[in-house]
């Protein structure tokens, strides 16, 4: 009995150490693909986050973790990771909306392999972190902007923060008219990029960092309230060097916004990383109350 334990714990082991190779290796896959396709430094960098937490809530969870699939899911799971890997050979720079879906695939052959379609459930945070990443941004950008008066909120706090920087600017409607020129906004120029960003991100943290409803509500503002002002202080500086067009031109296109999109996630970062400073002194704090 005692050699049979032996045998079947050995066998576990091993199966985790499998299966955990492989989400490393599926999980540095896609990191390559979207590099490759893309080239975008930003969608690289939100993947490397998300993958990080994906594999860090399942190396939290790996001793409770139920593997136990049968044949059927096994063999699914296996034509699935075979056509997932056929097709990332054959892959194209036209088919990146292609590459927003294979973590999807990649994580569900992953799912049957170790678990099959009963065991699924257990892995219902890392699922929901797989389908943020593979959500359409440019799709939610259009939804949102439709919905929400964004381009005007974002021209109107713009012609405040340059008029109390003291530049002579006048506001009709989304366009700012300064003496050098005049831009108009459209929603492209918002910051509902980096706010939909900073939600996804949101989500990451609170999915890898359970905390209570308070800091949950904070952080969802922060994200919010960074991603809109990242914004507004864009269209600011594209109205003042309007009528360079050299300058505009950066400042309009991707490189501007990435260096905005790149400062958004660090203060973000740095709110996460005070909140998780509060969240240890807070539970010290508990342990010393119940230690008296």
């Amino acid at each position: 009995m005692k050699i049979n334990s032996i045998i079947w714990l050995k066998e576990l082991q091993n199966s985790q150490l499998y299966l955990g190779g492989l989400a490393v290796a599926l999980a540095v896959l896609h990191l390559i693909l979207s590099w490759k396709v893309v080239s975008d430094i930003d969608r690289a960098i939100v993947s490397v986050l998300f993958w990080a937490a994906i594999l860090s809530l399942l190396w939290r969870k790996r001793d409770k973790l139920n593997l136990d699939s049968d044949i059927f899911s096994s063999f699914l799971g296996s034509i699935i990771l075979v056509l997932m890997l056929v097709k990332s050979l054959n892959l194209f720079w036209f088919e990146s909306s292609f590459l927003k879906i294979i973590p999807l695939f990649l994580s569900l052959s992953l799912g049957l392999l170790a678990s099959g379609f009963r065991g699924l459930k257990q892995y219902w945070r890392e699922f929901i972190l797989v389908l943020l990443l593979c959500l359409p941004d440019l799709y939610l950008e259009s939804k949102i902007n439709e919905n929400f008066p964004l381009s005007l909120l974002t021209a109107q706090n713009a012609s405040f923060l340059l008029w109390y920087l003291g530049f002579d600017v006048v506001r009709n409607g989304v366009k700012l008219i300064l003496p050098n020129g005049a831009v108009e906004v459209f929603h492209p120029c918002t910051g509902t990029a980096s706010m939909i960003l900073l939600l996804k991100l949101t989500i990451v943290f609170l999915l890898v960092f359970p905390t209570k409803k308070l800091p949950k509500i904070l952080l969802v503002l922060a994200g919010l309230g960074i991603g809109f002002f990242s914004g507004v202080i864009r269209v600011g500086i594209m109205a003042l060097v309007v009528s360079n067009e050299q300058a505009f031109a950066y400042w309009h296109g991707h490189q501007g916004a990435s260096i905005f999109s790149t400062i958004s996630i660090v203060l973000f970062g740095l709110v996460c990383q005070y909140l998780l400073q509060q969240n240890s002194r807070n539970n010290a704090k508990a342990r010393e109350v119940e230690q008296l």
